[in-house]
């Protein structure tokens, strides 16, 4: 039993208003103390941050010459600081040097090596603090400073303290107001009116003459609602007919909002009986009001397939409130009076009363809408059927420049390499391998930049160390440029010394911004030198970037080479070739991998191109698809290996037999994807297939799925001319190794199969 429930409504004030006082008082002391522990704590914790970064500009003048008496002196300057209890120096190898205790009575015992970086925690009553001693970037030890935390539970139990006295003090203040000045006021005019009610109810009488209060408070406020109740009384009865004359007015509302409607509206009985039509039903389905009236709305206008459903729903919406017709307005064919039918919005509201339940449909005519996003579907779907030509129209086109390119490419390398030419001959040659490279390169971007606007190019990150590739970038670029013969610096700055270090993004579009921007520096750098490199930016972000001394650029001109073929027009300048798309890509690219890229650049004073990436630091390293080889040596030996190679086109086969034919492979031909898998399923021999793509009779994707159903083990690098978005992914879900693109990096091609069958003997 609640032993305040029968006590008088004083006492109860008294004892609230003192209880809430006593509570309010409670958590005003948890929240102050929690706020004020807080910047107690944080205050001393910087103060002493600051007195041990002391202790170790001490140790740096100490440290290095071992000076142990002059730091037991700088050491006793701090015996002002009370709090401080123990000081412990390390050395540069991380050992004991020299150990301070300012409270002699008691025993500390500070690890005998740790790492040295700057902490700071708390424990058992110390606050713990160590940092480094710098001299120039380079460590020559630390310290461990120990600090006891007596000052602040003394804070803590004066804060308590003072609290506790204001709290008893407000508490005994409270508790006199609310008798005197609260709990009076409120239980007599309560008890005056409770004599009134006692009287109404004893004599039967609400006409009751009550004195008013003047004032506004909650009691007078009770006082006025009483009033207004027993007036309330005595006039329910004019206010039922006053009420029977509005429904009556908005009856004759709605009626005349029905008819004026746009929408159609058919009002149903509950049995679904049309009990009138609007004007704009009657327009809608060609019937006049008196021709439907006592007709089933569902068969007039429902198609005959569809009306036990829907009068099904509208039965459950009738008798629960709910139907999937009434939750949402849905679509259908609705029927006219001529035999026709329209397609239409409907929705179904129940109505009931106490003497009246029924329907109301209201129908919209969506024909016109129907037919509009019909269209736009059509539209829809010429667009993307134009732009799965236009993919087409990019894949075949890269596929039939790439596949005479391999061989205008790939035989000029060999002849390079064995005809022996010299003089002008061998001159001519190395432009023709280099204009079709340079063509290859045109072909390349042009594809790229489609597939960037289109929104089909996808990067494929994956786990890559990032010097190797840096490296790989300059001994290449190197070559290709001749900077020996430039006579210009060039070199490479990583910030990270490990190999092992690796970033996750997509190798492929990595270096082709790197090279990129190299290429670029050397369009128009003739003198003094080009780096590359990258440093961190932030502990989760890497800043690459490509500085040359070259002529720069005008600060207001900066934006406009990021365009599609932008370039800076500059008179006599021998280097306005190319087609002002690389930029471009590259900054597509960087963009796609995550980060962002912008230059600084000054005319006459060179010019930086930067980029960032994100970095995860907690990355392992792994190869993608176990093809790495142990050399970049092309003259790999293969001898005793069988070699499939399934190719349709000529010229490629005798380039691919070129290639081959120093390696002491044997060579087994297909024509066509048929054929390879034939040769698979019948020679168990094989170590080795290089599958073209495009082939008759069976093309590379399907050949390679036929063969792994017999054989999951042989390994199928995919050789193709097709460079479009997916296509590695599509090779390497058909059941491929590896992937290389046409025409083909002859390097490459060697440190694959070396790399294969190195791991396969």
């Amino acid at each position: 039993m609640n032993p305040f429930a029968n006590l008088p409504i004083k006492s109860k004030i008294t004892i609230g208003v003192t209880v809430a006082v006593i509570i309010c008082a409670i958590l005003c002391y948890i929240c102050g103390t929690t706020v004020l522990s807080t910047a107690n704590k944080d205050d001393f914790e910087n103060k002493f941050e600051g007195i041990t970064k002391m202790f170790a500009d001490d140790g740096v003048g100490c440290l290095p010459l071992r000076q142990i008496e002059d730091l037991k002196v700088r050491c006793e300057k701090y015996k002002s600081f009370p709090a401080i209890e123990f000081v412990q120096f390390y050395d540069a190898d991380q050992k004991q040097f020299y150990s301070h205790t300012y409270a002699n009575n008691k025993d500390f015992n500070p690890p005998p090596t740790f790492e040295p970086k700057s902490t700071s925690r708390f424990v058992d009553g110390y606050l713990i603090i160590t940092k480094p001693c710098i001299l120039d970037k380079d460590i020559v030890g630390s310290v461990y400073v120990e600090i006891s935390t007596t000052e602040l539970s003394t804070r803590k139990l004066h804060y308590f303290i003072a609290m506790l006295i204001g709290t008893a003090v407000i508490t005994l203040i409270i508790m006199l107001m609310s008798s005197r000045l609260i709990s009076k006021p409120l239980s007599d005019p309560i008890n005056k009116l409770t004599e009134h009610i006692k009287k109404a109810n004893d004599n039967k009488d609400y006409t009751l003459n009550i004195d008013l209060p003047k004032n506004h408070d909650d009691v007078a406020d009770l006082y006025r609602e009483f009033d207004k109740m027993t007036k309330l009384i005595a006039t329910t009865e004019a206010e039922r007919l006053k009420a029977e004359q509005q429904e009556k007015s908005t009856n004759e509302i709605f009626t005349k909002a029905s008819i004026a409607a746009f929408d159609a509206l058919i009002i149903t009985d509950e049995k679904l009986r049309i009990k009138s039509l609007n004007p704009a039903a009657e327009k809608l389905t060609g019937y006049r009001q008196d021709e439907v009236i006592g007709a089933s709305a569902l068969t007039l206008l429902v198609p005959k397939d569809k009306v036990a459903d829907v009068e099904a729903e509208v039965v459950k919406q009738r008798e629960t409130g709910t139907c999937k017709y009434t939750a949402a307005p849905f679509e259908a064919d609705c029927l006219t009076k001529n035999g026709g039918s329209f397609m239409s919005e409907v929705s179904v509201t129940a109505y009931r009363t106490e003497t009246v339940r029924g329907c109301a449909f209201t129908i919209r005519d969506i024909t016109k809408r129907k037919q509009y996003e019909k269209e736009l579907l059509e539209a829809k779907q010429k667009a993307e059927e134009s732009d799965r030509l236009k993919s087409a129209f990019l894949a075949n086109m890269s596929h039939e420049i790439r596949t005479p390119m391999n061989s205008i490419i790939g035989f000029s390398e060999l002849l390079a390499k064995t005809s022996g030419l010299t003089g002008s001959k061998a001159k001519y040659l190395d432009l023709i391998v280099s204009s079709g490279k340079s063509l290859l390169n045109l072909i390349n971007d042009i594809i790229d930049i489609s597939k960037i606007e289109a929104g089909q190019l996808k990067v494929k990150t994956r786990k890559q160390p990032l010097n190797p590739m840096m490296n790989e970038i300059y001994i290449s670029q190197y070559q290709i440029n001749n900077i020996k013969e430039k006579g210009i610096g060039f070199t490479v700055k990583n910030s990270v010394e490990s190999d092992e270090f690796q970033i996750e993004t997509d190798p492929f579009r990595f270096k082709q911004v790197i090279n990129n921007l190299i290429t670029n520096a050397m369009k128009f750098t003739d003198k003094g030198y080009i780096e590359f490199g990258y440093r961190f930016n932030t502990p989760e972000e890497l800043l690459f970037y490509v500085k040359d001394t070259g002529q720069g650029m005008p600060k207001e001109k900066l934006d406009v080479i990021f365009e599609r073929f932008g370039q800076i027009e500059q008179k006599g300048d021998k280097n306005q070739q190319g087609t002002g798309l690389g930029l471009a890509i590259s900054k597509k690219l960087v963009e796609l991998l995550g980060g962002k890229m912008w230059v600084e650049s000054e005319e006459g004073q060179g010019s930086t191109f930067y980029f960032t990436l994100p970095y995860d630091p907690e990355l392992n390293t792994a190869d993608e698809y176990g093809a790495s080889g142990s050399s970049d040596d092309t003259e790999v030996s293969l001898k005793g290996k069988k070699i499939m190679v399934a190719e349709d086109e000529e010229m490629n086969r005798m380039l691919m037999n070129e290639i081959l034919a120093e390696t002491g492979a044997e060579i087994i031909w297909a024509e066509d994807g048929g054929q390879a898998v034939e040769i698979a399923r019948n020679r168990k021999d094989i170590d080795l297939i290089l599958m073209d793509i495009k082939m008759p009779v069976m093309d590379g994707y399907e050949a390679t799925r036929a063969i792994r159903e017999f054989d999951k083990d042989i390994i199928i690098i995919a050789q193709t001319a097709y460079a479009l978005s997916d296509e590695k992914e599509k090779t390497i879900k058909a059941g491929c190794n590896y992937y290389l693109t046409k025409p083909l990096n002859i390097s490459l091609l060697m440190k694959v199969l070396g790399g294969f069958l190195k791991k396969k003997s």
